[in-house]
């Protein structure tokens, strides 16, 4: 596996995490499944065709460039042949911003004729692809989120602003606090909050813990369950259990041990 990240310019840094390249061969990359986290998702496949599948057994290529919102389920991503990816890791908010679209009417994956600015990445990637390697393929994809978000109109900053604040709280703060600063009613928040995100404040919260859980885990698989209990903000272990098999489909158990099993653990989940 060949795997690297690369901040972003800070004329992006309001809505990108980070940009991202993977390389792997077919085997280890269909070995695992796509855990949901707090990120969106651009994702641009340079490699061989991509299949998505669905718990049901149905199966459907994606196409070279594709936008994944916030899921709760695992995502079954299976390569074809090598898989060579280049991504932009996306904060929450930033959908309305760089691509013109409320979350809560996306559907996900996002294909690049539902939004002119996915066309445009499309486009423009598309070009760099066959004159530069991955490396001039990010300075590309850098100047085109830094151009899209000078121009972006939509102003998000209370909803931003409260999802800081439960990153910086790994969602342990009450909804009615963080509204309340946003200086909006609990409904009101919960609304915008939906149209930004695609999710509700709670859903997100949960994605959060679950992160935080399953991060933790990757580097540590043997930390103690009542540790992970106390520093997540989890009512007791069962809480935990539960919450974290429902975005995993596994308990954290299971999930530890298939890291300690893994040589390259710290890239099972690409964050």
């Amino acid at each position: 596996m060949s795997y690297s990240e690369f901040r972003p310019q800070p004329t992006s840094s309001q809505v990108v995490k980070c940009f991202w390249t993977l390389e792997e061969d077919q085997a280890a990359y269909n070995s695992d499944e796509i855990l949901p986290d707090s990120y969106m998702e651009l994702v641009v496949n340079f490699g061989a065709p991509l299949i998505l599948e669905t718990e049901r057994g149905a199966r459907s290529e994606m196409p070279r460039i594709f936008l994944k919102g916030l899921t709760k389920k695992p995502l079954r991503l299976r390569a074809t042949g090598l898989a060579q990816l280049v991504g932009v890791r996306l904060h929450p908010w930033a959908m309305s911003n760089l691509f013109g679209i409320e979350a809560d009417q996306a559907n996900v994956p996002i294909i690049p004729h539902n939004g002119i600015i996915l066309r445009d990445f499309a486009h423009a990637l598309e070009l760099s692809a066959q004159r530069s390697d991955l490396t001039e393929t990010i300075a590309c994809l850098q100047e085109i989120v830094s151009n899209t978000t000078r121009s972006a109109q939509v102003d998000i900053t209370p909803i931003q602003s409260a999802i800081e604040l439960l990153y910086a709280t790994q969602g342990k703060m009450r909804m009615t606090e963080i509204a309340a600063q946003a200086y909006l009613s609990s409904s009101q928040f919960e609304r915008r909050f939906k149209r930004v995100t695609g999710v509700s404040p709670k859903t997100l919260t949960r994605l959060i813990r679950f992160e935080g859980v399953r991060n933790r885990l990757t580097v540590d698989p043997y930390a103690s369950p009542s540790d992970l209990t106390h520093d997540f903000g989890y009512t007791d272990q069962a809480h935990l259990i539960h919450d974290f098999k429902a975005f995993a489909n596994r308990t954290p158990g299971a999930f530890a041990a298939s890291v300690a099993q893994q040589p390259n653990a710290e890239f099972l989940q690409y964050t």
